[in-house]
């Protein structure tokens, strides 16, 4: 047997809240607010098809559980079939967010309250 057809991507922040609402109000779908540990978590997706799910921990809580981990950050590109309405969502809500380029394909990227910086492409 091999992996499974869902993914899960952890991200360590410092705020969940203020990252929740962040990624609330450029589209995402919370799935699930809960707490461990005495430390808030989030779980959420792009949109109600996807299947990966990205959750948000404390990162006071996984330099307790898990410090070799801390200072991992992802690579991520997300995609999307209108470029131009996602990237003046997000740009409302943060001022890290690039111009629309057109090389090497369709894209921008930007900034998360926590400084996580991500890639936006259309397919």
């Amino acid at each position: 047997m091999g992996f499974g057809k869902n993914l899960g991507i952890q991200l360590y922040v410092e705020d969940v809240a203020k990252e929740k609402e962040f990624y609330r109000t450029i589209g995402f779908e919370i799935i699930e607010e809960a707490e461990m540990m005495g430390y808030d978590y989030v779980t959420m997706k792009t949109c109600s098809e996807a299947n990966v799910l990205f959750t948000l921990y404390a990162s006071d809580f996984i330099r307790q559980v898990s410090p070799e981990v801390i200072d991992m950050k992802p690579s991520i590109l997300f995609e999307t079939e209108d470029i131009v309405a996602l990237h003046e969502k997000v740009a409302e809500v943060t001022d890290d967010c690039s111009q629309i380029s057109l090389q090497p394909f369709k894209n921008f990227n930007f900034g998360t309250p926590s400084g996580m910086h991500f890639a936006v492409k259309e397919p």
